[in-house]
């Protein structure tokens, strides 16, 4: 059977419940244009990421599709994520439907900004 190359495996994804909650009770908070992102350390060696939308946010395509360009823009520079870390990505309140380069280069953008975090807090030790 052949390996996907790029693709989001399951255990790159947050899927419980109890993940999501304690993500947003205890994560820190980052923005980079479009994309707010909420993080906490995982005790793993890899990343896993989720993305969330509220109902006001607009219709189920609007949502869909914002999802789909989130996912894409954290699978194309996943490489650039610190491991260890979960993290959820929710479209800002002016989204304005951004094209998938301006969300890849936020995603970079918040992958600096989460390594720089990460070292500052193991200095900090």
């Amino acid at each position: 059977m052949m390996q996907k190359r790029f693709g989001l495996p399951a255990e790159e994804r947050i899927r419980k419940r109890d993940d999501f909650e304690r993500v947003f009770q205890q994560g820190r908070r980052l923005r980079s244009g479009p994309i707010f992102a909420r993080w906490v350390p995982n005790g793993l060696d890899h990343p896993r990421m989720a993305v969330a939308i509220r109902t006001a946010f607009g219709n189920s395509p609007q949502r869909n599709r914002a999802k789909r360009l989130l996912r894409e823009a954290y699978r194309l520079n996943k490489h650039e994520m610190p491991a260890g870390i979960d993290i959820i990505f929710l479209p800002s309140y002016d989204w304005n439907a951004p094209h998938l380069t301006q969300l890849e280069e936020a995603m970079r953008h918040i992958a600096g900004m989460l390594r720089r975090a990460i070292a500052g807090s193991e200095g900090e030790k």
